[in-house]
């Protein structure tokens, strides 16, 4: 099935789905498991996709992530978001990808192609909007990004890229409430001298 990075309307859970429902169905009849691969798949795979900057690699890790939720899923308690728990077994195939020794050497630069398929969950379409310099800023600023740690990377992340609440995010990393907000209110400082610096350096360049 080939999805695409387009606007993610899975975002918002749907009134007539029930959530838990169908996870219980699923960890005794697999094929139950297929209605909460469509629902979020696209959600995880721009999630991953606005991390890595890299169609071919997110759609990869994004395989990776479904396939080990389905494995995992029998011992799964859900006491909370689902998608909260995809979102921990995606952020970790991230981190396991980046400790190879082969994805060091990778470019993070994104093909002029695949910047139209940023997405992002709050944005709001304008016909107004310069949408080729918007998506090229971004592509300067999540280079600023993967110049941070990585526990800065994600928090920021899932709270501006993602439009993910506070409380979903420490479900995500398995934080207390005010560790996360202390790690974004950290992120953005650092996140904002780095961007400086990159921009400085930029200038400079003949």
């Amino acid at each position: 099935m080939k999805h695409d990075f387009a606007r993610d309307d899975s975002a918002a859970h749907p009134q007539n789905v029930d959530e838990a429902e169908l996870v219980e169905r699923a960890k005794t009849s697999p094929p139950a498991f297929g209605p909460l691969y469509e629902l979020y798949y696209g959600k995880i795979l721009c999630y991953i996709y606005r991390r890595t900057m890299n169609a071919v690699l997110a759609e990869e890790l994004t395989s990776n992530t479904f396939f080990k939720a389905f494995r995992a899923l029998p011992r799964y308690d859900h006491r909370g978001h689902f998608s909260a728990w995809l979102y921990r077994i995606a952020t970790n195939e991230i981190k396991a990808h980046r400790r190879t020794a082969s994805s060091r050497h990778q470019s993070n630069h994104p093909c002029p192609e695949d910047l139209g398929r940023v997405y992002f969950a709050s944005q709001q379409p304008s016909e107004d909007d310069d949408v080729e310099e918007k998506l090229w800023a971004f592509a300067q600023l999540h280079e600023a990004v993967c110049r941070l740690p990585d526990r800065y990377q994600v928090v920021i992340s899932l709270r501006y890229f993602e439009a993910m609440p506070y409380t979903e995010i420490a479900e995500v990393l398995g934080k207390k409430l005010g560790t996360v907000k202390s790690l974004v209110h950290r992120g953005l400082q650092r996140l904002r001298r780095q961007y400086r610096h990159q921009l400085q350096e930029e200038g400079s360049s003949p």
